[in-house]
């Protein structure tokens, strides 16, 4: 057998799929093997490998033993001459394995060879190629210098940004996430390090296979899709620590003992710097909106109190501008965003709602503030007429510079183009209107001069029928459109300003999306949620109900059953373990929106003889869709007694 394709899942069950679909035909007119290794997936991955793919190799594994232990699994039942570690949410093209077979063929002094990576929006991925992480690259990486001057060769040798993308080269480091060794190789330097759990394991495997006297080869005439950080948070402090932990091991084990100490010094200072930068990052993409909004409204009520003193010749107090104006601003920007006008997208609604709640309840606390501090009912109004303004300006200007961060109205784009044939529009149309995306345009594009109905342009005219269409989305169908048309569209999609999503029967896949067909008709109408504001109604929903307990509690006390129970539930509330209200654990499913497990639940005391699952399932549906706060106080008056639990 020519070659071996060794793929570790864990919990990517649609990019899967995907990958596999592309995997399968790229195996056409080759000698070879899939074996996918699966980390204790609990996505219903083995039920998709069962019912789709009964003729590729499944190794389910009963926990999750890290990614280049699952590897090495895969490799010791492997019959190739060639191995292919590959990612799940990558997509490859027809022609990518037997290119980099041949390569390697022709290349006796090859060991490794990796391949041109572009993520989901077409952007070429600069892992593709890299360099050793010695002290002073790690040093240029850690503090910028690295992507200030990538094509520099000094402080771009991490990414190697100074080397051609579109020439083959020798580089030191291939990504895991596609890379091709002859067995040989492998069994000589002993597999992949199984120190590594996650992350750094392609830097030493790389390594391994230079001391072993062999090249590594950036091979850029084949291009695949990743789908880049599909099961990682990679803006995550654990992120953080799991990787640059790793370049530690790579450090003691590779390095000399003086090279060793200088990199993990710094790296070191990396992980502190890196885990502030991302816990910063977090918070900034939490608050950044509240704090320019509060910056707008103070400098709108500053200059309102101005205008107001030159235009009724009153003189307003120090205090009434150092003290007053910034605390009415800090609580117009607070309410603003509870209100949900800081959730994003932004809808206008929502801003609007959010000004008039708090523009009344400033006036509200004027009203209430001792005559001595009532210093001027009219700057409230003016400032808060004019900051609604600006806030308006403000938002329209951040959505034209920074697309990528800041959007308004929708989610998911309305207007598309299929790439396929009349069944590809057809399955494209229902699953959009079944999960209720908006769809104010569709059309298909055809690969051949047929024309079928609904169907306007042939593949040839494809950049022009989405600009006269104003089309912002192309979904294909690798099913009719070959792989390697499938990335030649998403490489174009960054000139062409569109999304680029890859259609399946029941669902549509996406950078950082998939759009999918529920079991139960309830599950398909969570993809325009909001969930900052159900996670914010939450929170608010459980400091009133455990203030109404605790304030209460001399008369509750005797209607709740488990009175010790109560108090440890209170306390696990309090530290966010738990919410009093969850959802029924009969109808847990991993697409509902994550909130804490509850002491109550809807339909606590119901018992279904069948159909159980499906109806506690739309049960909760129905809960997390409902006014959270009523819904909750309404099931404590009813299961007050069941707070002990």
């Amino acid at each position: 057998m020519k070659l071996s394709v060794i793929i570790v899942n864990f919990n990517v069950k649609y990019f899967l799929e995907n990958c596999l679909r592309s995997a399968l035909k790229a195996s056409i007119g080759l000698d070879m093997e899939i074996i996918v290794v699966d980390n204790a997936s609990i996505d219903g991955s083995s039920e998709m490998m069962q019912n789709k793919f009964p003729e590729i190799e499944y190794l389910y594994l009963d926990k999750n033993i890290g990614f280049s232990s699952a590897n090495n699994v895969g490799i010791k039942h492997s019959k190739g001459e060639y191995i292919l570690l590959l990612n799940p949410d990558t997509v490859v093209q027809e022609n990518s394995f037997s290119s980099c077979v041949n390569y390697l063929i022709a290349h006796s002094d090859v060991g490794g060879l990796g391949v041109k990576m572009l993520d989901g929006s077409g952007i070429f991925l600069p892992e593709s190629k890299r360099g050793l992480p010695t002290p002073m690259a790690a040093f240029y990486k850690i503090f910028g210098l690295s992507s200030l001057f990538p094509n520099s060769k000094r402080f771009g040798k991490y990414h190697l940004g100074y080397l051609d993308m579109n020439q083959d080269h020798e580089v030191d480091v291939l990504s895991g996430a596609y890379v091709m060794m002859p067995k040989a190789v492998l069994e000589k330097i002993g597999f992949l390090d199984e120190d590594y759990f996650m992350y750094g394991e392609d830097i030493d495997l790389s390594y391994c296979i230079i001391k072993a006297g062999y090249k590594n080869i950036y091979f850029a005439d084949t291009t695949i899709i990743h789908y880049k950080g599909e099961s990682t948070k990679k803006d995550s402090v654990n992120y953080v620590f799991v990787f640059y932990r790793a370049m530690i091991i790579f450090a003691k084990k590779h390095f000399d003992k003086g090279s060793a100490s200088t990199f993990i010094a710094l790296i070191n200072i990396a992980i502190y710097l890196r885990a502030f930068i991302a816990l910063g990052r977090r918070m900034l993409g939490r608050y950044w909106q509240l704090l320019v909004d509060f910056i707008v409204i103070y400098f709108t009520f500053l200059q309102s109190a101005i205008f107001y003193e030159s235009f009724a010749h009153k003189d307003f107090s120090e205090s009434f501008i150092a003290i007053l104006l910034p605390a009415y601003s800090a609580i117009f920007a607070i309410v603003l965003n509870l209100t949900g006008s800081h959730d994003l997208p932004l809808k206008w609604r929502r801003l609007f709602r959010g000004w008039f709640t708090g523009t009344l309840t400033l006036l509200t606390i004027y009203a209430l503030l001792p005559e001595t501090f009532r210093f001027s009912r009219a700057v409230l109004l003016i400032g808060s007429f004019a900051s609604l303004g600006i806030g308006v300006l403000w938002r329209i200007i951040s959505a034209k510079t920074f697309s990528n961060t800041f959007v308004i109205g929708d989610i998911f784009a309305s207007r598309r183009l299929v790439i396929g044939d009349a069944e590809s529009l057809k399955a494209t149309s229902q699953l959009l209107e079944k999960t209720e995306i908006p769809n104010e345009f569709i059309a298909g594009i055809s690969l051949n001069k047929e024309r079928a109905d609904g169907f306007i342009a042939q593949m040839d005219n494809l950049s022009l029928a989405s600009k006269e269409f104003k089309v912002e989305e192309i979904i294909i169908d690798p099913r009719i459109t070959p792989y390697s048309e499938v990335v030649r569209i998403i490489k174009a999609s960054k000139t062409l300003s569109l999304q680029v999503k890859i259609l399946n029967s029941d669902w549509i896949i996406g950078p950082n999306v998939v759009i999918k067909s529920h079991k139960y008709d309830d599950g398909n109408l969570f993809y325009n949620l909001n969930l900052k504001a159900i996670y914010r109604k939450k929170v608010v929903s459980n400091v009133i109900i455990s203030i109404l307990t605790v304030f209460c509690l001399p008369f509750s006390i005797w209607f709740i059953d488990n009175k010790a129970g109560y108090l440890k539930n209170l306390m696990l509330v309090t530290l966010g373990e738990k919410a009093w209200v969850g959802y029924d654990p009969r109808g847990v499913d991993l697409d509902l929106p994550k909130i804490k497990p509850g002491v109550i639940f809807p339909n606590q005391d119901t018992i279904w003889t069948t159909q159980q699952n499906e109806q506690a399932y739309n049960a909760n549906a129905k809960y997390i869709k409902s006014q959270i706060l009523l819904f909750d106080l309404s099931l404590l008056t009813r299961n007050i007694h069941h707070l002990g639990d």
